[in-house]
């Protein structure tokens, strides 16, 4: 039954490619977009459901994002969630400009990840972004990923440019070692500063497709894992809820499928013997999950993989589930605890409040609010959090060049603290009398998405540091638990 398969990747498909796809859409918007029936599309999203690929949302006959497809998301991104972080955030800190990674999908090209410009009049580029512009740079350079003659070695460096209203797109294509489409590279700026940022910012996302290319080609080059360690990553995500033994519905031998290759590439034989299903059967659905974007085939001798694409699925949730969801776990900890209790993201080199509760321990004393404001990454309570995911090469490179050598080597002590312990409580850097206690918020596939920060004063929170330190790991615990 391909042909319901089909109608579930549509209906998972439009529900995910969405600038949030937690928030719920209804189940008669879905029928009405796709062309279903009502029935038909009710009946869809129910299965969807309860294999957790969507869930419902808080009005009758509504869904969002399932937690179960936010796991695949990670789990596809998680080998190259931390390098990526890297390469986008310098390519940003070199330009000033917004960096964006984006794959390609039926709609277009979709930005599955994204630094944005901390200047106050940017080119934005939010992650869920369709790019569908015939004139876009990223569109352009998109068709060249599937052109033979761009292939060869001198076409290879292709940087090609836009101007669509008063913003320029300056993008370049990313290929495997094979040559087939990955992804494209792309920086936005203002029309009015390319004369001064153009030529700096073509350079950065030539040097950021080199990082990326030699990472893929490392990760695609590497043998899969054994079955038993594979096992064990795939059993991280937790089956999905309607997996039982013998023989699937069509929708659960898909998921079993996309489950399989989240883990790595692998075979249509090789995958059939790790789900338990029929050689001919996993063919099929392959064919389907192909068609609809979830999985493309690494031409290096039939071997298949989640597509890109869907690694943005993840990323486009962590903001609205961290304000939405984190939020009352923030307030419940600072209630409880006396203390500012904040979640902070990473913005290019700067920190950027999105949670707040200003409780303070101390009559006659307040805290200014950070929300929405951001800060440079020294200085700021979560910074070293922030960057926990980084070595110190890569520290030393994204590092403003306005601070010295000693507060980089201050910096970066405070961030292998934090790696080694999973927390970290420090003097405020500008603020006496405050002390801060971090610790990371990890997202699906792993990697550092944001951090918690309990803050209070100095004589409040030395006086039981071990106690607020244990708050703060089991708060970033439970708001990491949101996005996973």
């Amino acid at each position: 039954m391909t042909s319901r398969v089909t109608a579930a990747l549509m209906v998972v498909r439009f529900v995910a490619e969405r600038l949030d796809p937690s928030d719920p859409i209804a189940v008669g918007a879905i029928a009405s977009e796709l062309g279903m029936s009502l029935s038909s599309a009710s009946r869809l999203c129910s299965e969807l459901e309860g294999e957790g690929m969507l869930e419902r949302g808080g009005a009758y006959g509504s869904y969002r994002l399932g937690r179960y497809a936010i796991r695949l998301s990670g789990m596809a991104a998680a080998p190259y969630a931390r390098m990526l972080r890297f390469v986008t955030t310098f390519a940003a800190q070199q330009t000033g400009e917004t960096v964006c990674l984006v794959a390609p999908s039926r709609s277009g090209m979709t930005v599955v990840q994204s630094v944005m410009s901390t200047w106050t009049l940017h080119s934005p580029a939010r992650v869920g972004e369709i790019v569908a512009d015939e004139r876009s740079a990223i569109v352009i350079a998109g068709r060249l990923l599937d052109s033979e003659a761009e292939a060869e070695e001198g076409a290879r460096q292709s940087v090609i440019e836009s101007i669509i209203g008063k913003s320029v797109e300056i993008a370049t294509p990313v290929r495997s070692p094979s040559g087939e489409c990955v992804a494209v590279l792309a920086i936005r700026l203002p029309l009015n500063r390319i004369e001064q940022n153009g030529a700096r910012a073509r350079r950065a996302v030539l040097v950021a497709r080199r990082h990326v290319e030699t990472l893929l080609a490392d990760e695609l080059s590497a043998p899969r894992l054994p079955p038993d360690a594979q096992s064990q990553v795939t059993g991280a995500m937790g089956a999905a809820p309607n997996v039982v033994a013998g023989s699937p519905s069509a929708v659960s031998a898909a998921l079993r499928i996309l489950s399989h290759l989240a883990a790595g590439p692998d075979s249509i034989a090789g995958t059939a013997r790790a789900t338990g299903l029929r050689h001919d059967r996993v063919s099929r659905l392959v064919k389907s999950c192909v068609g609809w974007g979830f999985v493309s085939a690494v031409a290096d001798g039939g071997r298949y993989q989640l597509a890109w694409m869907i690694h943005g699925w993840h990323r486009s949730v962590a903001a609205p589930l961290l304000v939405a969801q984190g939020k009352p776990l923030v307030a419940e900890t600072a209630n409880r605890s006396r203390t500012c209790a904040f979640i902070t993201v990473l913005a290019g080199m700067r920190s950027l409040t999105l949670v707040e509760e200003l409780e303070m321990a101390g009559e006659g004393l307040e805290m200014i609010s950070w929300l929405g404001r951001a800060h440079p990454i020294v200085g700021s309570d979560g910074g070293p959090t922030l960057l926990m995911d980084l070595d110190d090469g890569e520290l030393r490179q994204l590092f403003p060049a306005r601070y010295t050598a000693h507060e980089l080597a201050t910096f970066a002590r405070s961030v292998r603290t934090v790696a080694a312990h999973g927390v970290l409580s420090m003097q405020a850097f500008e603020d006496a009398g405050l002390i801060s206690i971090s610790a990371p918020i990890r997202d699906s596939s792993g990697a550092v998405a944001a951090a918690v920060c309990l803050v209070g004063t100095t004589d409040y929170m030395q006086a039981n540091r071990r106690e607020f330190e244990r708050e703060t790991r089991e708060l970033a615990g439970r708001v990491s638990a949101l996005l996973c």
